[in-house]
């Protein structure tokens, strides 16, 4: 259990303004010591660090207050609908930059960065390889498309800030894996927590994850899978070269095969419920 000076110094916000937010929104109901003093669980913790990156990142108060309630009375509540991806589809295929960043623009403030990635980020990426399946759109369409959204993903990663929790994250693909949108926005969603993340990108050797995690004293290692690769095509050599590592690295594996690579936690498919699982286990301690 944390004092408020505690909770304070870990999330970085002002003990006047933890209890303006327990009074007026109802965020969190501590626990009170014998002395009447609050006392915080790690998963407050948790959801007022949350609370403070999404206030951060220039979400309302009481928006960033009403969102996290929500998911914590119905964690499977659907967002609502975003702008329809037909927009975006037709500007890659004229290849009209202009065009295509309005219609990403125009999705992405909706429900904020973490809905965008959970939800209008996946289906616009079903869309873009239908559309690529079908003839609809060219090679050099979908990689126009594919780099506008890392352009908006850099955005939100770019503008978390600094990080707060101690500790880098490695975030990347083994060796062979090249298709990086969904965990490049874990791992904005990730930072955009407080967590100190190092994305290493697409197609990382074994060899040189285990340099960076040697090297720089990673705590945590995030290896993707995805359904076009096979773990042991790359993946489960990260994870085999990391597991040797003192300190030791605590190893976490998303995407779609993770939980054919062993010794690795699996992660939540949506990013920012992944990100929340890990940012949690960081600052309880658990890695």
């Amino acid at each position: 259990m944390y004092t408020i000076k505690q909770v304070s110094g870990l999330t970085g916000v002002s003990e006047a303004v933890l209890r303006a937010w327990e009074s007026r929104y109802g965020i969190v109901e501590p626990s009170r010591s014998e002395g009447r003093y609050r006392l915080y669980s790690d998963e407050q913790v948790a959801v007022l660090r949350e609370m403070a990156a999404l206030v951060g990142a220039g979400v309302p108060a009481s928006r960033a207050a009403a969102t996290l309630l929500a998911e914590v009375r119905d964690p499977g509540a659907a967002v609502s609908a975003f702008p329809g991806w037909r927009g975006m589809v037709e500007a890659a295929a004229r290849l009209d930059v202009v065009a295509l960043d309005a219609a990403i623009a125009a999705a992405a403030p909706v429900e904020g960065f973490e809905a965008f990635a959970d939800v209008w980020l996946p289906d616009g990426l079903r869309e873009l390889g239908e559309a690529w399946a079908s003839g609809e759109l060219g090679v050099a369409a979908e990689h126009f498309a594919s780099a506008a959204l890392m352009r908006t993903i850099a955005g939100a990663f770019e503008a978390a800030g600094p990080p707060t929790t101690p500790g880098k994250v490695l975030v990347g693909l083994p060796h062979g894996a090249r298709h990086e949108l969904m965990l490049f926005a874990f791992a904005a969603c990730l930072r955009r927590l407080g967590a100190d993340v190092v994305y290493l990108g697409a197609d990382v050797p074994a060899a040189e994850w285990e340099r960076a995690a040697r090297e720089h004293r990673a705590r945590a290692a995030v290896v993707g899978v995805t359904s076009v690769q096979k773990p042991s095509d790359g993946a489960q050599e990260v994870v085999s070269r990391l597991a040797g590592i003192a300190p030791p690295v605590s190893v976490w594996a998303g995407g779609s095969r993770r939980a054919e690579v062993e010794g690795a936690e699996s992660l939540p498919d949506a990013p920012s419920e992944a990100a929340k699982v890990l940012h949690r286990a960081l600052v309880a301690g658990r890695t």
